[in-house]
């Protein structure tokens, strides 16, 4: 690799600031750093308050649970509780939340439900979503679609304000482990334990195009900023601790761009807003970042 960034614990999600300077990270102590991505040091530490679960992080935002079951919407930049919406005796397994306020929980441990809140914490409607647990969870960039991928190897795709099922998915032969949409909304990248990227036309949600190649299941996706590249990172199923690969996909073409070395299953891979850099965590107290070709 180029070079690392040393953290204090292990890190999970990743994602850049919007002007690429500051690198943040999902620790598993249950706080968000922010490095600096020239020098590596720490420019601020966000602490969660105790008892939070299912913290969803992107570049869009922080959402954490909190032990009574509310809602909070973390200011990345004060390092603060912005929002909180009260929910008390519900608690979910995994939440997203969009920049309008709106929440998305998936619920249940078998059977598996999606459960949508308005800006207010009003809910808007609760829709199945498989058995055996999910693998992933996304909203479109613009707020109209939520899709869900089950263990039960079929992805849901609703209408985010009415939950209307647009399409179910069900002719994937194994479970998707992450989910992406591109960002201008018209592909959802979808891939999981067959090694196979799939992409999506998310108008008609059938399959545009497939890439092959990753040498392990992939556990990680992401998309750079205009869109026209992909990186994939694996992991073993023999071990997480197991050497895997880290995929730069040209995504027009399904070419491969570049491939990087990573010391254990891929947690989180992002590019960096200019998409000079990819950064990768592998949940060790380290991130690498690699030198890509704008």
């Amino acid at each position: 690799m180029d070079r690392k960034i040393a953290s204090e614990a292990n890190v999970g999600s990743l994602a850049f600031s919007p002007d690429g300077k500051l690198l943040r990270g999902l620790c598993q102590d249950g706080k968000l750093r922010s490095w600096d991505v020239t020098s590596g040091a720490v420019r601020q530490t966000t602490a969660f308050d105790d008892g939070d679960t299912a913290p969803n992080f992107s570049a869009s935002g922080l959402t954490t649970m909190g032990k009574d079951g509310s809602l909070k919407s973390w200011d990345l930049a004060t390092g603060k509780v912005a929002k909180r919406l009260s929910n008390p005796g519900r608690h979910a397994r995994r939440v997203i939340g969009p920049t309008d306020g709106s929440a998305y929980l998936s619920e249940g441990r078998t059977e598996i439900k999606v459960r949508a809140l308005d800006a207010n914490g009003k809910e808007r409607f609760v829709v199945p979503s498989g058995l055996g647990g999910l693998g992933a969870l996304a909203i479109s960039p613009d707020g109209a679609n939520v899709v869900a991928a089950s263990y039960d190897a079929d992805v849901r795709a609703w209408n985010a304000r009415n939950g209307e099922l647009l399409r179910l998915i069900d002719e994937l032969p194994v479970s998707m482990f992450d989910l992406k949409f591109s960002p201008d909304g018209k592909w959802l990248a979808a891939a999981g334990a067959d090694r196979i990227v799939y992409i999506y036309d998310t108008k008609t949600w059938r399959v545009s195009r497939q890439f092959t190649g990753q040498p392990e299941m992939i556990s990680a996706l992401a998309f750079s900023s205009d869109g026209g590249r992909l990186a994939s990172g694996g992991f073993s199923e023999l071990t997480q601790k197991r050497p895997v690969k880290v995929i730069v996909w040209d995504v027009k073409s399904g070419a491969k761009l570049r491939i990087f070395d990573a010391s254990q299953r891929v947690a989180s891979v992002v590019f960096s807003p200019d998409g000079s850099l990819t950064a990768v965590s592998t949940g060790t107290k380290s991130i690498d970042l690699w030198q890509v070709a704008a």
